[in-house]
């Protein structure tokens, strides 16, 4: 699964880029539909002599004006307001702590028509501690579906104490396959470890890059 971070960025530039395109071409239309005067008619010019002088009409309107121009040029200026908001919308959403943006995308996840989802496995055991200046965080797994699971990985995401994403980094399973009813465990060493975190959560991919539900409790767990 794409980090949501990246997505976000992805639309940021390409907003900008579109937004970038629209503004061109309207300033092209823009640019085209000034015509110049024709040859030998110049604004303002003084009449020949004996020659009546030609009445002030003001500025010519274009002698090419397609009806639909004015129209188009209102729906650009409209679609590069829509889009400045879309790019704006997404630099605030990047800055955003991690913590937070996870909690956006599990309440949309939530509040979305999807069918329920159906857990894969069971949370039954997770604990850590630092033993010879290395952190060690250890968890078990039971397989509650009716079919066996392949390639599992643990996701475990560190965060500071303001809640800010410090990285990512997967362990996998003891086992590569967990047949129905059976448990495997996972086990991560964070060497060199002096309180660079605050707190972590766990997460469960399949390497096709699918998240597995889970049926757990407790969250996100904490270091106090």
């Amino acid at each position: 699964m794409k980090d949501l971070r990246l997505v976000l960025t992805v639309v940021v530039l390409a907003g900008a880029v579109l937004a970038l395109v629209v503004y061109s071409i309207n300033r092209l239309r823009a640019g085209s539909r000034k015509s110049p005067p024709p040859p030998g008619i110049a604004a303002g010019a003084a009449a020949s002599p004996g020659e009546p002088a030609a009445p002030d009409l003001g500025e010519a309107a274009p002698l090419f004006e397609a009806p639909g121009d004015s129209i188009l040029s209102r729906l650009l200026r409209t679609g590069l307001a829509v889009l400045a908001f879309v790019v704006a919308g997404g630099f605030v959403l990047i800055l955003l702590p991690q913590g937070a943006v996870d909690w956006m995308a599990q309440a949309v996840r939530s509040r979305g028509p999807s069918a329920p989802v159906q857990e894969q496995i069971s949370f039954l055991y997770l604990g850590d501690e630092i033993k010879d200046g290395e952190f060690h965080l250890r968890g078990v797994v039971r397989n509650i579906t009716t079919l066996p699971i392949e390639k599992l990985d643990a996701t475990v995401r560190f965060y500071s104490r303001t809640g800010q994403l410090l990285e990512t980094r997967s362990v996998r399973m003891d086992t590569e396959l967990i047949p129905p009813d059976a448990t495997a465990q996972f086990h991560l060493v964070y060497p060199g470890y002096a309180g660079q975190f605050g707190s972590y959560s766990v997460e469960f991919v399949s390497r096709q890059g699918e998240i597995v539900p889970y049926k757990d409790m407790r969250g996100t767990r904490s270091r106090g």
